[in-house]
C-alpha cells in the first residue's frame, strides 16, 4: 500500500466555489492508495469568528476533499480554532459527514488523541506544538473540551504504547518556526529521539510554509516540513482576518506576505512558499520518497515541478539535511544566525510594503510605536 503525505491543506481563498478534483495534477498524489494531508483550517458555516489572524470556509470545503479522494486529515495545527470551539465540532460534524477521517483534534482530549488506523499494521497519530513564541494560540483539548492534541514527548510514548505490538506509527507535527529553512535544534533532538522506537516508521511536519530537510535511521525518516501543498490566494481585511467580499473593486493593495492591513488586501503566495513536496510511504517496504510540487501563481492549481527547478529544490532539501547532523555547538548558532536573517528580511519587506503603500509618515509611526513598545519592555523587564 502507497500512501501519500500532503503539506498544509486550505480549500478557501480562491478555490472557493471551485471543484477540488482538478486542483492537483501531481502524479505521485493521484496514483497513491490512500492521500493524507494537514487541514489548515476549520470547516463551519457558523458566523463566531477567533480574535486572532484567521483561516477558515464553510461546508461546501468536504465537497473539495472528497474530489481530491482525501482518506484523511491531520487537525492538530494553530487553525482548528478559528471558528472558535464550536467550529471544531462543526469540523469533526462535517468530515464524519463526508466520511473522511481525522486525528489530532477532537472533541475532548481521548478523542484527539485517537490514532487513524491507515492499514491493520500502521496507525497516525497528530500532534500540535504549543507554548513557544512562535507557536501561539493553540486550543489544546481537555477532558471535556475540544482542542488539539499537544505535542508532549511523554503523551506520544504512550499513545505508541498502547498500539498494537505488531503496529507501527507515522506522526503528523505541527511545530517549529514559520517561514524557515532551520528547525529548531529541540525540535531535531525529538525527531531523533523518536526515531530510535520501535513503533515510530516515520515523521511528517508541516507549519513552517516552505519545504525543509529531513533526519533518517535507516529506512526511517523524519520530514520537518512539507511545506503549502493546496493552499490558495485569499483576501485579507483588517487587522489579519481572511475575507470573502461579495465584491471587490480595482486596484486593491497585493502583499506577499502575512501581516496586519488597514484595508481590504490580497495575499498571495512568494515562489519558495508556493514550492512544497509531497511524501510516498510504502506500508511493505517501509520506504519514503519525496517529489517536489508547485502551486500556480495564480490559480489553485498543483502541479508536478520538472526540470532545473525540480534537481535544485531535491539538492536544496539534500544539503539541508546534512546540516541537520551537524553537533549541536555548531547547528545551533547556524540555526540562529538563519532565523535572524530571515525575520530581518521579512520585517524590512512589510516595512517597504507600508512605504509604497503610506508613505514615509506610516514609517515614522511604525518606527515610533516599535520604539516605545521595546522601551516600554526594557523599563517593566528593570522593575521586575
Amino acid at each position: 500500500m502507497r500512501i501519500c503525505f500532503t503539506g498544509d491543506l486550505f480549500l478557501g481563498g480562491d478555490l472557493r466555489g471551485r471543484r477540488g478534483d482538478g486542483a492537483v495534477r501531481v502524479a505521485a498524489f493521484r496514483s497513491a492508495d490512500a492521500r493524507i494531508g494537514n487541514l489548515e483550517q476549520p470547516i463551519s458555516d457558523r458566523e463566531g469568528i477567533a480574535d486572532k489572524c484567521t483561516l477558515y470556509c464553510g461546508s461546501f470545503a468536504v465537497t473539495q476533499l472528497q474530489d481530491l479522494r482525501i482518506a484523511a486529515v491531520s487537525l492538530a495545527n494553530n487553525h482548528i480554532q478559528d471558528k472558535e470551539d464550536e467550529g471544531i465540532l462543526d469540523t469533526l460534524k462535517h468530515l464524519r459527514a463526508g466520511d473522511i477521517a481525522c486525528f489530532g483534534a477532537g472533541a475532548d482530549l481521548g478523542k484527539a488523541r485517537k490514532p487513524y488506523i491507515a492499514s491493520p499494521s500502521l496507525a497516525l497519530l497528530g500532534y500540535c506544538g504549543f507554548g513557544r513564541p512562535y507557536l501561539r494560540q493553540i486550543r489544546l483539548a481537555g477532558d471535556h473540551e475540544p482542542g488539539v492534541s499537544p505535542l508532549r514527548y511523554s503523551s506520544i510514548l504512550k499513545d505508541l504504547d498502547a498500539l498494537p505490538e505488531n503496529a507501527a506509527a507515522i506522526l503528523y507535527f505541527h511545530w517549529g518556526r514559520e517561514h524557515v529553512s532551520l528547525p529548531p535544534p529541540g525540535d531535531v533532538h525529538l525527531a531523533r529521539a523518536l526515531l530510535l522506537h520501535k513503533k515510530v516508521a516515520g515523521i511528517i511536519g508541516t507549519h513552517a510554509h516552505r519545504v525543509q530537510g529531513y533526519i533518517e535511521e535507516g529506512e526511517k525518516r523524519a520530514y520537518f516540513s512539507l511545506g503549502n501543498f493546496l493552499f490558495p490566494n485569499f483576501f485579507i481585511e483588517p487587522p489579519t482576518r481572511i475575507s470573502y467580499p461579495t465584491a471587490v473593486e480595482k486596484g486593491y493593495k497585493v502583499t506577499r506576505r502575512y501581516h496586519s492591513v488597514e484595508e481590504l488586501t490580497y495575499k498571495k503566495w512568494r515562489f519558495r512558499n508556493r514550492i512544497s513536496i509531497v511524501v510516498t510511504y510504502d506500508t511493505e517496504t517501509g520506504a519514503f520518497r519525496h517529489t517536489p510540487v508547485i502551486q500556480a501563481d495564480n490559480e489553485p492549481v498543483i502541479r508536478d515541478l520538472r526540470g532545473l527547478a525540480a534537481t535544485f529544490v531535491c539538492g536544496w532539501i539534500k544539503a539541508l539535511s546534512l546540516l541537520y547532523r551537524l553537533p549541536d555547538w555548531a547547528y545551533s548558532p547556524l540555526e540562529c544566525l538563519h532565523r535572524r536573517t530571515v525575520r530581518y528580511f521579512w520585517n524590512a519587506g512589510i516595512w517597504w510594503y507600508g512605504l509604497r503603500q503610506k508613505g514615509l509618515p506610516w514609517l515614522f509611526k511604525r518606527a515610533l510605536f516599535k520604539l516605545r513598545k521595546r522601551l516600554t519592555a526594557t523599563a517593566g523587564h528593570q522593575e521586575v
